[in-house]
């Protein structure tokens, strides 16, 4: 049974080593961080920062002891350069090499500038789902999905995500996604997927 939770404090490590894992082979990540074991040292200092945000400003929602996480920021909210400060975002380009976060910070920088011309008016952001690679095929994802959109539904909102993973995008449009556009993330960077999904009513 997949049972969702709410992130607590204790599970903050051991989401961090998922989201790590999860994301290890994620285009956007191997064009940034192209050596395998730097990857994971820079994935374990970035993915810490949106899941203290999530919990600060968000919904962390979590399966299996944090071996299965999706962070979500609510209707008014958005990713603020101050919320992230606050997370520990100060210190991250420091602990990746600034050459590495000047990338990862322009990827963002385009998606950022998408997500506001295409989604202007409240709705539910879902930053991430990620699942350890030895769970994954179990439904969790799906159900994390499900959790959130059922969230978005009852109050009426749309969605919107992001993937510079070409396979998820199927996933994402079993729920109801469809694509927005499709972009490079920098020069000589992966294409990231944007998308976005209308609430549908509850019975």
């Amino acid at each position: 049974m997949n049972t969702i939770e709410p992130m607590t404090p204790e599970l903050v490590d051991q989401a961090t080593v998922t989201l790590t894992r999860a994301f290890d082979a994620d285009p956007m990540f191997t064009w940034i961080f192209p050596d395998a074991e730097r990857r994971a040292r820079s994935l374990e200092v970035l993915n810490r920062v949106p899941l203290r945000y999530g919990m600060r400003y968000g919904h962390v929602a979590q399966s299996h002891g944090g071996r299965a996480v999706a962070i979500w920021v609510p209707p008014g909210r958005s990713v603020s350069v101050v919320g992230m400060i606050r997370s520990g975002m100060l210190s991250v380009p420091f602990r990746v090499g600034l050459r590495a976060f000047r990338q990862f910070a322009g990827a963002n920088g385009i998606l950022e500038k998408i997500h506001a011309r295409h989604v202007p008016e409240p709705h539910w952001y879902l930053v991430v789902v990620a699942v350890d690679p030895k769970l994954q095929g179990r439904g969790l994802g799906s159900a994390l999905v499900e959790e959130g959109l059922a969230r978005a539904d009852h109050s009426n909102s749309p969605c919107y995500l992001e993937t510079s993973e070409e396979r998820n995008v199927r996933f994402y449009e079993r729920y109801g996604f469809t694509v927005i556009t499709k972009v490079p993330l920098g020069r000589g960077g992966p294409p990231a997927w944007a998308m976005r999904r209308e609430p549908r009513r509850v019975t």
